[in-house]
């Protein structure tokens, strides 16, 4: 069971590294910031989520494992929220907002301001 453990945490942690490499060629691919956010968010989120959950199924101890668990949940929490303030202050800086095809957010303010 133990050799069985060690090759699946080894999986998590390589398909970790597989986002986490796909999370940096798409910030340095990626056109414009929102689809730049959204490799970051994606790559973060999920890279270090398999990454962590390997690393806690090769913990020496279950405390250790608690604590990874334990990181691995802030992050997911805490992650998606920041990124989205990121993204709205961008767009609230009107940095991006010319080259959007639907702006959805637009509307909403406009119709916030005037009620």
């Amino acid at each position: 069971m133990a050799v069985v453990g060690f090759w699946v945490a080894n999986v998590l942690i390589g398909v970790g590294l597989f986002f986490a490499f796909a999370m940096a060629v798409g910030m340095l691919r990626f056109p414009d910031a929102y689809t730049r956010l959204h490799a970051g968010t994606k790559g973060l989120t999920v890279g270090a989520g398999m990454i962590l959950a390997g690393i806690a199924l090769r913990a020496p101890d279950a405390a250790f494992a608690l604590r990874v668990v334990l990181v691995g949940v802030f992050l997911v929490i805490t992650n998606p929220i920041a990124i989205h303030a990121v993204a709205r202050a961008n767009y609230r800086a009107e940095r991006a907002r010319r080259r959007l095809v639907v702006d959805d957010y637009g509307e909403y303010l406009e119709r916030k301001r005037n009620a």
